[in-house]
């Protein structure tokens, strides 16, 4: 006898150490006894946080896409012959459904919502990208095939939210607003300080150093550029000899850690600044970190952000950059015009010479985080948009059977 339990598809992009997928993950953790649903996940390639998916869901596939190998057996003169097999290649190596539900984790799954569209009876895409990411990702058969089909629409900030309205004229009744969320992790002032010290030894840095930190994948959208011209604006201003760089992050020695590596040169920044490939236990590197340096262009809701304001540290942005001015507001950080170099230095030499604003800040965004930006208060919100959309599609269902009749 068929399962009465709803089935849903959950998409996952990648597998690598991403906040969408980090994200994700821990969502279909808390998930566990909170719904009755027939869950499944599919997840575009191999990465460190498989593992963690299967654990999570059990039926969790790494789907790697069977088609490219044909370019070996046609080449590109014979495209007529050699698309139609992808598709059909693409098609037959993905799960059968029908799903009452599929969830898209990101726009960069609309290549495997346009193959599973057909597969199932409602779709939720979570958006986590803005303007620019958005088209970097989103073709035109992409908008007309899924994007503006979907069901509904999770936005994880009014920036995002705002974006889907006007770029993408989706309606606002469709939309969702649900911020993104990190697990609680409150240390106690011991524990904390007994990691600060134990990793600015281990990098050398002296205790006494005022660290600002920066955490992500290195590149324009991210401005580790502009990271950098923050550090060499601070070591240029006198008596702030004390003040260090530190970015968490990027692969070791692919090409934008060599790019920022060159640049720490050229701009002799050796001695005063450094870059840390994507650990895994970057919650030790935060508490080795005073401030927090959000120097994103285009950021919707970094979970990085909320991270580094849970171990106390004030967060410093630009404006028009996405959710981090949402976050910060008045209350645990400061915020300053869209790529003013100058007044983002000044900001932190501000905070580094007010320690009671410092920790003032810091405090507002821990207590921020806790009682806001966690899967206890988000989780719930995703399960009524979820729920929206299966309630939708039984209707539909009936609908159609009705009209057979």
């Amino acid at each position: 006898m068929a399962s009465s339990r709803p089935r849903v598809l959950f998409l996952s992009h990648s597998a690598s150490r991403n906040g969408a997928s980090i994200l994700l993950l821990n969502l279909l953790r808390w998930l566990q006894g909170k719904v009755d649903w027939d869950m499944e996940v599919l997840v575009h390639g191999s990465g460190p946080l498989i593992d963690d998916f299967r654990a999570a869901v059990p039926k969790t596939v790494a789907w790697r896409d069977p088609a490219p190998p044909l370019s070996t057996l046609f080449c590109h003169s014979m495209p007529r012959f050699r698309r139609p097999l992808e598709a059909l290649l693409r098609r037959m190596s993905l799960p059968t459904g029908p799903y009452d539900l599929i969830y898209a984790n990101t726009s960069a799954s609309a290549h495997l919502v346009k193959l599973l569209k057909d597969r199932g009876r409602s779709v939720l895409w979570h958006v986590h990208e803005l303007s620019y990411a958005l088209k970097l990702t989103l073709r035109d058969d992409d908008l007309a095939d899924t994007f503006r089909s979907a069901t509904r629409f999770i936005a994880v900030s009014n920036s995002v939210k705002q974006t889907l309205r006007s770029d993408y004229g989706v309606p606002a009744e469709k939309i969702d607003l649900v911020n993104g969320f990190v697990p609680f992790n409150l240390l106690s002032a011991t524990d904390r300080d007994a990691r600060r010290n134990r990793m600015r030894d281990e990098m050398g840095l002296p205790r006494d150093a005022f660290v600002v930190g920066g955490c992500g994948s290195l590149g324009w959208r991210k401005g580790t550029d502009l990271f950098l011209q923050v550090a060499q604006a601070i070591a240029s201003t006198s008596g702030y000899d004390d003040v260090h760089f530190l970015w968490i992050g990027g692969s070791c020695k692919d090409k934008e850690s060599l790019e920022f590596e060159h640049d720490i040169r050229h701009l002799g920044l050796e001695s005063r600044c450094r870059l840390v490939p994507t650990a895994d236990n970057v919650l030790d590197y935060y508490c080795a970190m005073d401030v927090f340096a959000l120097t994103s262009r285009e950021d919707p809701f970094p979970l990085v952000m909320l991270e580094a304001a849970e171990q106390c540290l004030p967060v410093v942005c630009f404006e028009r950059s996405g959710g981090g001015t949402e976050f910060v507001d008045i209350d645990c950080g400061v915020t300053v015009p869209y790529l003013d170099i100058g007044r983002f230095s000044a900001q932190i030499i501000r905070l580094h010479d007010e320690t009671r604003l410092l920790e003032r800040l810091g405090r507002c965004g821990q207590r921020k985080v806790h009682e806001l930006y966690r899967v206890e208060v988000q989780g719930p919100k995703l399960i009524n948009a979820a729920q929206q959309c299966l309630d939708e599609s039984l209707q539909t269902t009936r609908q159609r059977a009705l009209e057979t009749t």
